[in-house]
């Protein structure tokens, strides 16, 4: 066999080596810890080398899944405290003697795969940790596609924040009802049909490993009517007596009101019309309308009111009633006459009765 295959079956035969070496060790526990397991942007994580057996002669950290030149961090030989930087070497990277690596100041860009190779005097390893950077989460805030949602509009609720991984609604703080439609990624929402049920107090609350964020309620309120207009009223009223007519209606928001008199309007926007001192004047029709100003929906009802000069309330005396007292007191009269004439006759009879004996 010539030399130059003999060099190269023994370099195939070194490198066969290593890679049996770095599958026998890592099938040992070869790894790394990020402690802490969750590290945050601005705080420090350290990639602590787990499982190494037998003493360092020289560890490698890379920047990536590969152990290529390029991607050197740097290289350390623990016995002389010697360390060569790579070329992705940066200043807030510093190393262990047990092979450990420890980043400062964390930024979003640190993110990503970081590989050690470790030789000892028995063997060689390399492991790769994936480095996860989380930020806390900010600005939770919940927005709408519709402001003054009618009943049976679709309405969406959109939760808006910033490094969140997962979100969680809640309705006046229970858990949002079933039959609503969820995002795939919870941020969203939505209602196919809204109704009053609806109405309420929602808020998003945003988290991720480190951190979360409820967001200030919002108020879906739903908007429908008017309906189911009533009028409280006296029908009949007696002159110089107060009275008051109330209008009422199921309406959100709440309705403005209008009175008409005979047709005409008054200077009046509440829904209790009141008169002090009933005239003739005031006899009439009275006309409420109530109208929702979001809907653009009216709805009104009206009532006839007369005015009396005496109560209506009190039961006022007929012809029929005279006669049947005129009949009551003849008879009475003639019941006391019949008793007198009664008594009369027995004293008479008595008085006699005396004479003869």
């Amino acid at each position: 066999m010539c030399g130059c295959c003999w060099h190269l079956l023994t370099h195939c035969c070194w490198i066969l080596a290593v890679c049996l070496s770095v599958w026998m060790d890592s099938a040992h526990g070869i790894g790394v810890q990020l402690i802490p397991q969750n590290p945050v942007v601005n705080q420090s994580v350290t990639l602590s080398v787990t499982g190494v057996t037998g003493t360092i002669r020289l560890f490698t950290w890379y920047k990536g899944s590969s152990t290529d030149a390029n991607v050197q961090i740097f290289s350390v030989i623990p016995s002389v405290n010697s360390v060569t930087n790579g070329l992705q070497y940066f200043p807030r990277a510093s190393q262990f003697p047990n092979g450990s690596l420890q980043i400062s100041g964390l930024v979003p860009t640190d993110q990503g795969n970081y590989t050690v190779f470790i030789q000892t005097i028995e063997s060689t390893a390399q492991h790769t940790v994936l480095l996860t950077v989380y930020e806390p989460v900010t600005s939770s805030v919940i927005s709408t596609n519709n402001k003054e949602p009618q009943e049976k509009e679709k309405v969406t609720l959109t939760c808006s924040a910033n490094n969140a991984e997962n979100i969680l609604w809640s309705k006046d703080g229970a858990p949002v009802p079933p039959g609503l439609i969820l995002s795939a990624d919870n941020r969203t929402v939505s209602f196919s049909s809204v109704s009053r049920s609806d109405t309420g107090q929602y808020r998003c609350e945003a988290l991720n490993a480190v951190s979360k964020i409820i967001s200030d309620p919002y108020t879906l309120t739903v908007n429908y009517g008017p309906e189911n207009l009533k009028m409280t009223d006296p029908q009949q009223v007696t002159i110089g007596k107060s009275f008051s007519l109330e209008c009422s209606a199921d309406s959100v928001p709440a309705p403005a009101y209008l009175w008409k008199f005979n047709g005409t309007n008054l200077d009046l926007q509440n829904n209790i019309l009141h008169i002090h001192q009933a005239t003739y004047e005031n006899a009439g029709n009275y006309t409420c309308i109530v109208t929702n100003s979001v809907i653009k929906l009216s709805q009104e009802t009206s009532v006839y009111v007369t005015v009396n000069e005496n109560d209506p309330n009190d039961i006022p005396i007929g012809t029929g009633s005279i006669v049947g007292i005129v009949i009551a007191v003849i008879l009475v009269v003639a019941l006391v006459t019949a008793l007198f004439l009664l008594l009369g006759i027995r004293r008479r009879h008595r008085s006699y009765e005396r004479t003869r004996n």
